[in-house]
């Protein structure tokens, strides 16, 4: 808004009153006018700050505090240990309170009430179905390394030759038990339920085939006994292919409840956008209203005086000039600012029309400031202040787009702090916290360039995104970066590696010469991440593709 002040301060009431002294009843009218326009202006100033700014801020903050629940219901259902699975509930049950504690202090709506009580008991529901898919997960492995460490043992005694293994019979038994064993894995990556149980009745067939030449090989007992306890591994009512069943049945009940579950947050968070737009279209009705009361005082004004005398003319002539004319101009600036239409219109002097113009200047700027720090806590995240993995996305998506154009490089430096369980289990999840943030905030003051960008990509994991990098280049950022925790030296006496904190940095490239969607890229950086891992941790592994070498730093 252009707002030019002039040096001396003044004020229009004196003017008017001094002007209006011989006709005392035009100029009550004329102030009455005036006055009620300013108030009304006033007015819609107050009932938007006190009363609609506060509820609309409020809709924003409690509409992404219900995108961080969605979130986090989404990490619980794919939570693959006991560990993952309460940290997604402690997420859950914080963001759930902060829901409910932030809606009850604004909003007195008994339906979000309720709707906050539905979503916290099917997310109780939901939560037993993950702890049985766990359970059954875990048995599921028990009973697959039970099976395979007897095969492993049937053969192993075969290859000594302590079973009379060479002889026809008993080489086709053993060859008909490894084919029933890899039949069983196959199973592993079966989605549906008919597959599983075809593979039931043909696994029943395979036993027969197998009882049968176990009575025809050489020490026939022991070859029975172990076809019968292989069957009952994975054929008994507690078995394997059993278990399968139950799990691929608990699975779809935990998508299923998931996609229930995320159907009520969304149904939330757009009721929560419904009030604030319902607030929106409130305040714009309201300074509609006003703008159009105050064009219509302007012209009672202006007929008023037309009639008058010449003295009155030269009220007209003043008011004209510096009333009427530049409430209109105000006028126009507020409408401009609020469609966001640029506007080159100047509003001049040093007046109260002045202030409620600098006043709705200010009003104006202190929402759009609210509103990018909305966003920036939205791409932020909260624990360690730097870029969250939504603003990850956005910018590695940016960059390989941007490196395609430019036909350059684009590293991605995928790092996970080492032993990170065991340190949070001794030294507690507030000195984790801690550690994290520390570690953070040293990759984010090693970083050499405005373009280079870090983030923490979840849990214990971040991620530095360096465009126009080559391998090269990345593998010398990782050394600085291995080089600058090392010289941290957080404590960490509970570390398999050494009695510091230390990184494993995994790395990958897109080029020219082969372009990764983002998808991919973190894929092969994850890959490499697991190779430094393997190697010993505290160091870096680097492969660009599958024809160059494998580079690993110590």
């Amino acid at each position: 808004m252009n707002v030019i002040l002039s040096k001396n301060r003044y004020s229009l009431l004196p003017i008017f009153s001094g002007a209006l002294a011989a006709i005392m009843l035009l100029f009550v009218l004329l102030s009455w006018l005036t006055y009620s326009s300013l108030l009304e202006f006033r007015d819609l100033f107050k009932d938007v700050a006190q009363d609609d700014l506060p509820d609309i801020v409020l809709s924003s903050q409690l509409y992404a505090q219900s995108t961080r629940l969605l979130e986090s219901t989404e990490q619980l259902a794919n939570a693959s240990s006991e560990a993952a699975k309460r940290l997604a509930e402690e997420k859950v049950s914080l963001y759930l309170a902060q829901l409910r504690f932030r809606s009850d202090q604004r909003f007195s709506n008994e339906f979000l009430r309720t709707q906050l009580d539905v979503i916290q008991t099917e997310i109780n529901e939901f939560t037993l179905l993950i702890r049985q898919k766990l359970r059954l997960n875990q048995q599921l492995r028990d009973t697959e390394n039970a099976i395979y460490a007897l095969h492993n043992a049937s053969f192993n005694s075969d290859l000594e030759g302590e079973n009379g293994g060479n002889t026809k019979n008993t080489y086709q038994w053993s060859l008909q038990l490894a084919k029933t064993v890899a039949k069983l894995s196959q199973t592993l990556n079966m989605h549906r339920l008919q597959e599983v149980r075809g593979m039931f009745r043909q696994l029943n067939d395979d036993f027969e085939v197998l009882r049968r030449l176990a009575e025809q090989a050489d020490n026939a007992p022991q070859r029975l006994k172990t076809t019968s306890a292989m069957q009952k591994l994975i054929l008994a009512e507690d078995g394997f292919l059993a278990l399968k069943i139950e799990h691929m049945r608990i699975e779809g009940r935990v998508n299923g409840r998931e996609n229930f579950v995320h159907n009520l947050i969304q149904d939330y968070a757009q009721l929560l956008e419904y009030g604030a737009k319902q607030t929106e279209k409130k305040t714009s009705a309201q300074l509609q209203r006003t703008v159009a009361r105050t064009q219509t005082e302007t012209n009672k004004i202006g007929v008023i005086l037309s009639g008058t005398i010449l003295l009155l003319l030269l009220i007209i002539l003043f008011m004209q000039r510096h009333v009427i004319l530049r409430l209109q101009t105000l006028n126009n600036l507020v409408k401009n600012r609020i469609s966001g239409k640029e506007s080159h219109a100047v509003l001049e002097g040093n007046d109260e029309i002045t202030d409620l113009a600098t006043n709705f200047s200010v009003f104006a700027q202190t929402i759009e400031d609210q509103r990018l720090k909305l966003e920036h806590m939205t791409l932020t995240d909260s624990l360690t202040q730097i870029a969250n993995r939504r603003a990850l996305d956005i910018r590695l998506h940016h960059d390989i787009e941007l490196s395609v154009r430019k036909k350059s490089h684009v590293a991605v430096l995928l790092m996970d702090i080492d032993c990170f369980k065991l340190y949070n289990d001794n030294y507690g999840h507030a000195f984790g916290d801690e550690c994290l943030k520390r570690i953070a905030k040293l990759l984010k003051g090693t970083l050499k360039r405005a373009s280079d960008f870090v983030a923490r990509y979840g849990g214990e994991e971040f991620v530095c995104v360096l465009p126009d990098t080559s391998k090269e280049g990345a593998e010398e950022m990782a050394e600085l970066i291995l080089k600058a925790i090392r010289s941290a030296k957080l404590e960490h006496r509970f570390s398999k590696v050494t009695n510091i904190v230390t990184l494993s940095i995994g790395i990958a490239v897109s080029g020219p010469e082969h372009i990764l969607l983002p998808e991919k890229l973190l894929s092969r950086a994850d890959k490499a991440l697991y190779r430094a891992k393997n190697m010993g941790k505290n160091r870096y592994y680097s492969k660009t593709d599958d024809q160059e070498q494998d580079t690993a730093s110590p």
